[in-house]
């Protein structure tokens, strides 16, 4: 009989070879190089990771809705598979139960026998549960023209010259009309009075904001009207401004160009010549009168001016004591 401590069982042999077997193997392991055992640690970590998502994602697959929906159409699938199998054997029991003929006919040979299938039908096929539709946001109304405001004119400088409300000088775009002294001044103001003034009107930028005197540059348009191109048709304006003088080319330039060319700026009337002085009395004019002159004046040479006259002459030929000097044909008024 072994001797063996007290209150100790001897192990089996064979148990007592393998925890050798194992502690040898993890004293090897202990001996390897530091690096080693990282890298096999780490390698063994990074495949039990690996491991664990993967089940992780099959579980989650599994119960995820969609798996659940794969699962039932399979499901579903199968049941409709089973019920048309299912249905040859109960059409063909009457069959059966008929006298077999003598003859073998084609519908009895093994290629027409009860173990035929019916003609599969294609399965319907599952329709996916619709996504929620997303809530309908309004369509965003469009802006208006940031280059167009609208406010009322309160004041007409001249033809192509407004005042707003606003207290802002608008320089109509692309015309030009009459300045003050020259004719028909007071007609395009008048017009571009009936227009627009006291009236709501559009103003709409083009190109340059202002001009070197601070004035808005603006095409304006009241009730759907071109003021501007109205002023050009009616031959109070003249298109102005544009390409064609180094001002740029404008969007509404084409077309007051064309009404430009088909109405002429309007012309004034010409002003009444002077009527003729009046011929001198017979005996007025004496040997030394000047016959350029009347009332007699001394004749030239020797030159006379105002200072020795006591009267206004009228040049009723040339001036040439240079006595007229605005070129009215009335000399030395001063004298009146």
């Amino acid at each position: 009989m072994s001797q063996h401590a007290p209150g100790r069982y001897p192990l089996p042999e064979g148990s007592q070879d393998v925890g050798a077997q194992k502690r040898s193997a993890w004293q090897r392991f202990k001996r390897w190089p530091v690096v080693l055992r990282v890298a096999t640690l780490g390698c063994g970590g990074l495949i039990a990771l690996f491991v664990l998502a993967l089940i992780v994602a099959i579980v989650a697959v599994m119960l995820s809705p969609e798996g659940a929906e794969e699962r039932a159409a399979e499901t579903d699938e199968q049941e409709l598979v089973l019920e048309e199998s299912e249905e040859p054997e109960a059409s063909e029991e009457p069959q059966e139960s008929e006298e077999p003929s003598e003859e073998p006919t084609e519908s009895e040979t093994p290629s027409a026998s009860p173990t035929r299938t019916a003609t599969p039908t294609p399965s319907p096929t599952p329709s996916p549960t619709p996504a929620p539709a997303p809530s309908r946001t309004s369509t965003p109304t469009p802006t208006a023209n940031p280059n167009e405001h609208t406010a009322v004119v309160v004041r007409i400088i001249d033809g192509d010259t407004v005042e707003l409300d606003s207290g802002d000088t608008v320089r109509i775009s692309g015309i030009d009309t009459p300045e003050r002294g020259e004719c028909h001044f007071d007609t395009a103001s008048a017009r571009m009075g009936e227009l627009v003034l006291g009236k709501t009107v559009t103003l709409t930028r083009d190109r340059e904001d202002t001009d070197r005197y601070d004035r808005i540059l603006r095409y304006v348009d009241v009730d759907g009207t071109d003021a501007g191109i109205t002023l050009i048709e009616e031959g109070l304006a003249k298109a102005r401004y544009d390409s064609r003088d180094g001002y740029g080319f404008h969007t509404r330039e084409p077309d007051y160009i064309s009404a430009d060319d088909g109405a002429p700026l309007q012309t004034c009337a010409p002003e009444p010549a002077p009527a003729p002085a009046p011929a001198p009395a017979p005996g007025q004019q004496g040997a030394n009168c000047d016959p350029n002159y009347t009332p007699c004046i001394p004749a030239f040479p020797p030159d006379i001016n105002c200072g020795d006259l006591d009267v206004s002459v009228r040049v009723i030929g040339t001036d040439v004591h240079g006595l007229d000097g605005d070129g009215d044909g009335v000399g030395c008024e001063g004298n009146d």
